[in-house]
């Protein structure tokens, strides 16, 4: 899933960036930051996100867990 319609246009280069990192399989600490949702509303989230690895050390995906505050 695309979550680029969730992230709140002031914070796409920032989360961008992390996606960035992800892909090269960096290691993200657990950060606070926003999301939109169904109905338009700005809330807080606290995000962990991990790169998925393969046997052959390729990032193949990016999973992420998101709780609102």
């Amino acid at each position: 899933m695309n979550i680029s319609s969730l992230v709140p246009e002031d914070r796409k280069a920032g989360e961008l960036d992390t996606v960035k990192r992800l892909s090269r399989a960096e290691v993200i600490e657990p950060y606070r930051t926003q999301r939109l949702t169904k109905d338009g509303r700005i809330v807080d989230v606290w995000l962990t996100a991990s790169s998925l690895i393969d046997k052959n050390n390729n990032v193949y995906a990016i999973s992420t867990t998101e709780r609102g505050k």
